[in-house]
């Protein structure tokens, strides 16, 4: 009976041990056993005969084409400009209003300006101290050619006469270098537009005094040279810069662009591929105008976009075999109106799942879910 007692309790102690380690399976058993439950269902044949409202599909030949994706007209560098006045003045007027359209060269803003009234001052005295002093090296050069004057008398007066040219260039120059021309300049300074186009915006007031070079406003041009296209990744490949496409407006008109660079990165507010074309030639359109550009796209399969869908982040088909279907993965390219283009993981004359795809994606979740009593669905 002594021996008896021990052996009964080591017995149940290793009942319970061997019970414990039935019902508390380690946490990498269980992932390892989900992760191959996923991937058995991912390549298992899923039976059709029991889903209704499929549509199936024999995949066509690949096609190379282009699509036309919207774009927007919009000015380039040069399109943009800052109002300034290259002097101190005070504003006396503004002659056009914002968004009013004009021709290069038109008047937009007047200034009274003292300061430029002094630089016109500056040029006049120096032209005339050179006129007078051209007129007395002229009357020097008479004096010595007669031998009624000295050679020193006439070096003074050329020393004076290319000192007083000097100085009337300098004043012609400070003029010029402010937009003027010194022979119609005075006190009043006209700020002109600097191409066809419109004044978004004023930042000053009649009565308004303003320093040389401040901000005055904002003008655009009239016409926009670039078209912006944005696309959603994947990117068009082989769209290489110096590319050239076509561009289309709705009231028919077209141009011929050539795309200016490629981007690295995505917007930050829309998240896409934004792209620059440069049209060439012809009448250009107003910027902010609607336009469609024609992108090349790469010889591919083109299936309705019902056909695709997405499991672990990765896209597909389901692809028909017999009675049968398997979800095949897929390199999916750009959504081309109600078509996906797929690159790659199709063959033409193969059958997939047209319409109803999402059902069979449903069917194949469930299938990989395990039941609630602790089995697995099969």
């Amino acid at each position: 009976m002594n021996h008896a007692i021990p052996c009964s309790l080591l017995t149940l102690a290793l009942t319970a041990t061997v019970a414990c380690d039935r019902k508390a399976a380690p946490p990498e058993a269980k992932e390892t056993h989900k992760e191959g439950i996923t991937h058995a269902e991912e390549g298992a044949h899923l039976p059709l005969k029991d889903i209704r409202g499929l549509r199936f599909l024999v995949v066509p030949e690949p096609r190379a084409e282009g699509a036309w994706y919207p774009a927007e007209a919009i000015g380039d560098e040069s399109a943009q400009a800052v109002l300034s006045s290259p002097v101190k003045g005070i504003v006396s007027a503004i002659l056009i209003a914002p968004g009013q359209h004009v021709g290069s060269g038109a008047g937009l803003v007047t200034l009274q300006s003292p300061e430029l009234a002094r630089f016109k001052a500056d040029w006049l005295s120096a032209r005339a101290k050179r006129d007078r002093a051209e007129g007395e090296l002229a009357r020097e050069q008479r004096l010595f050619e007669a031998q009624a004057g000295s050679r020193r008398e006439l070096e003074a007066a050329r020393s004076e006469a290319a000192t007083a040219r000097a100085d009337e260039e300098a004043a012609r120059l400070a003029l010029e270098a402010r937009g003027q021309n010194p022979e119609t300049a005075g006190a009043v300074l006209t700020v002109r537009a600097p191409k066809g186009g419109t004044v978004t915006a004023y930042k000053i007031q009649p009565g308004q005094g303003v320093e040389a070079g401040q901000d005055l406003g904002s003008f655009q041009a009239a016409s926009a040279a670039i078209a912006r296209l944005e696309l959603p990744l994947p990117a068009p490949e082989n769209w290489r810069p110096g590319a050239v496409t076509e561009v289309r407006q709705s009231d028919g008109q077209r141009w011929r662009a050539r795309l200016e660079g490629t981007p690295t990165v995505l917007t930050t507010d829309t998240r896409r591929l934004s792209y620059r074309l440069r049209l060439l030639g012809g009448s250009l359109p107003i910027p902010g105008a609607s336009l469609e550009v024609k992108v090349p796209l790469e010889r591919a399969v083109y299936l309705p976009q019902a056909a695709l869908q997405q499991t672990d982040g990765r896209w597909g088909v389901f692809v028909v075999d017999q009675a049968e279907a398997v979800f095949r993965p897929v390199r999916r390219g750009l959504d081309v109106k109600d078509e996906v283009l797929v690159a790659e993981g199709l063959k033409s004359g193969e059958t997939v799942v047209a319409e109803g795809a999402y059902l069979l994606k449903a069917f194949q979740q469930k299938r990989a879910q395990p039941e609630a009593g602790g089995g697995h669905g099969h």
